[in-house]
């Protein structure tokens, strides 16, 4: 990443501190980067896979203001990191939101690990519906606050698994500390697009964060939770209603309705 897109990107995220590499830095990025970039899977729900390729990822998520899922989003955000000093690690994980801690799951989620000051932390704004605001001490077992909710980490047998506080403890993800190369985000990239049973391509995903309400839509239904424990859920009857909320509540742009209405035919 050259100069010059990192200023773009900053634009993208409305990040306007200087641009070093600290930790009141690192924690600013991390809490505007999903508050302005919006997690969303249009492309694989429409038919298309999406590309790894870090020009192609700068081109959709910055210059076209687009959003996407957690490769694109973390690897942008990877770059970033590296080109302002940060040592950066990617790591894949085993998801297991909405289920038991030892669910069996493949290695399909990408997060990150940024050595810093002595400590490693886990950095992701491509969750979605978990996604982090802030980076989280890897070996720390107490709960750690952040902007949008409370986490922890645990570690068993090798395996660190993050943990959500919402009525109660809930597992996001787990793995295991291991070397990752771009070919290992192929294979999944291409198995979360591509397969019959994956719900990114059965499912249109939608979700963003700002500094007190998460936004989640997905099976015709969009969430507001607030950081105060108060949900609503409002029903998406229509279409029109869709691509209102695309743009109006996750902050898309019409080619992004262009995108989706592909899927639709209208």
């Amino acid at each position: 990443m050259n100069t010059l897109n990192l200023e773009k990107y900053f634009e993208r995220i409305h990040f306007s501190g200087t641009p070093e590499m600290s930790m009141e830095v690192l924690k600013t990025i991390h809490q505007l980067h999903p508050k302005h970039i919006p997690f969303e899977n249009i492309d694989s729900y429409t038919g298309t896979v999406p590309s790894l390729d870090l020009d192609d990822i700068f081109k959709k998520l910055v210059t076209e203001s687009r959003g996407g899922y957690c490769y694109e989003q973390n690897l942008l955000l990877s770059e970033v990191l590296k080109h302002l000093g940060f040592n950066v690690k990617l790591q894949l994980g085993r998801v297991v939101w909405g289920r038991q801690e030892d669910s069996v799951a493949a290695q399909t989620h990408l997060l990150l690990i940024v050595d810093f000051g002595g400590e490693k932390y886990i950095v992701d704004c491509g969750f979605g519906t978990a996604t982090l605001t802030a980076p989280v001490l890897l070996n720390k077992e107490e709960p750690q606050q952040t902007p949008n909710g409370i986490f922890k980490v645990t570690c068993k047998d090798e395996t660190y698994t993050l943990w959500m506080l919402k009525e109660q403890w809930f597992p996001v993800y787990r793995f295991i500390p291991e070397h990752v190369e771009p070919i290992d985000l192929n294979i999944s990239n291409w198995y979360l697009s591509t397969h019959p049973d994956s719900h990114f391509k059965n499912k249109l995903i939608l979700s963003k964060v700002d500094e007190n309400v998460r936004y989640t839509y997905t099976d015709h239904v969009l969430n507001i939770r607030s950081d105060n424990g108060e949900k609503e859920s409002i029903s998406i009857e229509n279409d029109m209603k869709l691509y209102e909320i695309l743009m109006n509540t996750f902050g898309l742009k019409e080619n992004a309705v262009e995108v989706l209405k592909s899927k639709s035919g209208n």
